[in-house]
Formats: C-alpha cells, structure tokens, sequence
C-alpha cells in the first residue's frame, strides 16, 4: 500500500473551511468510483494542541497503488478543481507534503470484527461525541528504531484488545529509503478513550518511545465530516 498523510498548512480559518467544501466533493466520487483508494479522510484540529495552528488541516489517503493515487484519483473533475482552486485563492500557505508511507507489519487502519464495511465521516453534532484522531511522528535515535518499533508492536497489540481504539497504524518510509522516520496514525472512539489508552495502558511504553526519539511531534484531531476510512 502507498499512503498520504497531508498536513496542510491552511492560510486562515475561511480558507480552511474553503479548502474542505472542495474535499467534501472529492470524497464520494473517490468513495464510489475508486475501489484501490482503501481510505479518504480529513480532520480538523481538535483545538487541545498547540503543536500546529488550529485552522491546519491532516489527511489520511491510501492507495492499493502508486497509479491509484498519481493516476486515477487525480483524474477525476473534482480533484482537479480542488487543485486549481489550491492555487488560484492560495489555500495554502505552502505545499503540502506528500511523500508516500508504506504500512509497517504493525497494527491495524480499522479493526475487521466491526461488522462493517467502512466508516464514513458525516457531519456529527458535537452532543454525540467525535472520533478523536492522534498522529505522532517520531525519527529514531540513531541504531534505535528497532526498539521503538517494538514498543509501538506492545502498544498495537493492547490497542487490538481495547474496543474504543478504531486504528493504531504504523507507518514508515520504505525500506529503500533514508528517511528513518516513523509515523503513528491513531484513532479513538472519542477523546477519553485516548487518555484512558495513552495515560494508562501505554504511558510507559510512550515514555520509551520518546526517550529513544530524536525528535517527536504529536497532533490532535477530529472527524471533519469528509472522506472514510477502510472498504
């Protein structure tokens, strides 16, 4: 699989919200007419963390593919206003990163005894609860990325066990790549969930994770309505 996950440095609160009405077109059409795309999400800043602005948004694509992303999803009408309209009311602040991830052998997008086939984003009223989505990118100490990559496998495996855990993924460059950084795409049934998971059943763990990282970013998220995740 290639994976996207896009932070996209919005230029303000309005252009952010311009930038997800084009993606709210994107996503049905890649939902309905692309079967390699396995996930198509976008999430808002749940407004918790100061890592990065509050109006900047975070994707979730992936492809069965490199050509279902270069290809066929950028082939589409919609995609193309999208990108036109990037440039042309300068959404953005500077291009996004999209550089693809490849999947570890570590953990799961969506958990496969849910009885459905996949979970698509609405708009939910904030009184029912939004999944609440955390990403960490870590890069490794130097000779250290094996160990953290066995405590992220401890953390996977409790995730596996805690039904209000919907994705502990673990992503990285590649192997034939240089690029030794790490990402970890989490998400929760709602925000006490991840601190129950995080505070309690994986603190220590997350402690070595960080003591064995030169640099780590965390970023908070939440549901924004757009795109689903999982087939």
């Amino acid at each position: 699989m290639f994976i996207i996950s896009p932070l996209s440095n919005c230029a303000s609160v309005a252009k952010r919200d311009r930038f997800i009405e084009y993606l709210s077109k994107i996503a049905p059409v890649t939902y309905g007419n692309e079967p390699k795309c396995r996930a198509y999400a976008w999430f808002r800043s749940a407004e918790d963390n100061e890592t990065v602005p509050h109006h900047w948004l975070r994707g979730l694509e992936v492809y069965e593919d490199v050509e279902s992303n270069t290809i066929t999803h950028r082939a589409s009408a919609e995609y193309k206003a999208f990108r036109a309209a990037v440039s042309a009311e300068r959404l953005l602040e500077r291009p996004s990163d999209l550089r693809f991830w490849r999947p570890s052998s570590i953990g799961f997008l969506k958990r496969n005894n849910d009885g459905q086939g996949s979970d698509i984003f609405q708009e939910t009223p904030p009184s029912l609860g939004l999944q609440y989505i955390v990403v960490d990118e870590l890069t490794p100490r130097s000779t250290y990325k094996d160990a953290v990559l066995e405590q992220l496998s401890r953390m996977a495996n409790v995730a596996e066990q805690d039904e209000h855990v919907l994705s502990f993924w673990v992503l990285y460059r590649g192997e034939e790549e240089q690029d030794q950084d790490i990402l970890v795409f989490s998400r929760y049934k709602d925000k006490s969930a991840w601190v129950q998971f995080c505070g309690h059943e994986t603190s220590s763990a997350w402690g070595e994770v960080h003591a064995l990282s030169d640099e780590q970013r965390r970023t908070t998220w939440v549901e924004s309505g757009v795109g689903f995740v999982g087939r």
